[in-house]
This record gives structure tokens, sequence and C-alpha cells, in this order.
């Protein structure tokens, strides 16, 4: 079994009216079973969103998708992975410390915009560079997967005041480097899997990467008006 989750296979539908717009069908099959103990140390939230929501989220089922593996030249079609997707969207929904974080009568924080601006940067740069290869394994799953473990490390919703979302977005870009540099992106739900090892993402890619985000926060990201 591939503990892989970025890459999932299923069929993409193009809605034209009223808005063009695609959906990606994705076959899963749902488990109503203990989680694997793979995610053991997986799903740190308990300082940030609480021990019993933890214990409340991994009572859940999680899903099997599928994925091609590559096995030498080729490809494998007996592989499935793991998908916690819809655990992930229940965090970002209840993001908060405090219950009514973000709210009507909350305090507003800027985790979903920090979150929003980070996929929006990886998605400039790939547009900014669609003819080069570097970029092709670096999705959007790897930014979010940063951006839960800065949530981990800066679990307070002070930490994320919505006054602060410049602060805020430079300490996720800033965590996301540190993970390209060192080649360590940790999986959120399966601790052992590294998201950024080699066997996932070559170091040229990685680097590549690295130096265009630099590049961006030390001119005040004009790629973000560029297209």
């Amino acid at each position: 079994m591939s503990f892989w989750g970025s890459s999932i296979q299923g069929v993409t539908l193009l809605v034209r009216k009223p808005k063009e717009i695609s959906v990606d069908i994705i076959l899963a099959l749902e488990y109503k079973s203990s989680w694997p103990t793979s995610t053991q140390g997986g799903l740190p939230i308990s300082n940030w969103l609480g021990a019993k929501v933890k214990n409340r989220l991994r009572r859940q089922p999680f899903y099997l998708v599928p994925k091609h593996a590559k096995e030498g030249s080729g490809f494998q079609e007996e592989t499935w992975s793991l998908s916690f997707s819809h655990i992930e969207k229940e965090i970002l929904k209840n993001h908060g410390q405090s219950k009514t974080c973000c709210e009507i009568d909350g305090v507003k924080c800027c985790r979903k915009e920090c979150l929003k601006l980070m996929k929006y940067l990886l998605e400039q740069l790939k547009e900014k560079f669609g003819n080069r290869k570097e970029l092709d394994k670096l999705c959007s799953y790897h930014v979010k997967t940063a951006f839960f473990h800065v949530c981990t490390q800066d679990p307070d919703d002070s930490q994320w005041h919505s006054k602060d979302l410049e602060l805020c977005f430079d300490n996720c870009v800033t965590y996301f480097l540190q993970c390209l540099k060192t080649e360590q992106l940790e999986h959120y739900f399966i601790p052992e899997v590294d998201l950024f090892s080699r066997d996932h993402i070559d170091k040229l890619s990685k680097e590549f990467l690295s130096k265009q985000i630099e590049y961006e926060r030390n001119n005040g990201f004009p790629v973000f008006g560029e297209f």
C-alpha cells in the first residue's frame, strides 16, 4: 500500500455553465475501523484543537483512494493511498483554539487567508514556469501539509490575529522554505512518510522552488500580480 496523498486518480468533469469549473470525481472506499498503526503519532492537534477533538476525529472512518504507483519503468494499478481529506476539511472548518474563532461574535484569525496565499503562490509560480519540469511534482498538498504543521507549532489564536496577516504569511513561507531546504516534510497523518524525500521529489526540484520563493519574498511577491 502507498501512503501518498497528492496524486489521486479519478475522472475530471468540466462544467462550462454558468461558470467554467473542473470537478474531480474520485473512487473512495470507506474504512470503518481503527486507523492504521502508521498513523500513530500523526494528527498532532492536541495542543491546538484539543485532545478531545483529536480523539473524536480519529474515531471517524478513513478512506482508500486509487493511485498509480511507479514500479521500474511502468506503473502498477493495484495501489491504494490512505486519504484523510474529510478530516482536513473539518480541521479547516473548525480551525480555532477557541470555539468562537472567526464566528460572527468571535475574534477573526488569518489562518485560512495564509493557506490561500500559500496555495496561490505555488499556483502562480507553476503558471510562470509552466515549461519547467522542476515544479511538476510539487502541489498544493505539500503547501497544506506545511501549513498544518505551522498551526501545530503556533496553536494559539492570538498568534494568528487578522491584523498580523503579513507576519503570519511570512511565518508560513519560512517554514515551507525550511522544509524544502532540509528535504523534510512529515506527512501530517502518517509521520513515517516524508513527502519531501528524494524518493518522491528530487533535490533539484526542491532547490528550484526554494530559489523562486526566496526571490518572491525578497521582492514583495511580484508574481501575485503577473497573471
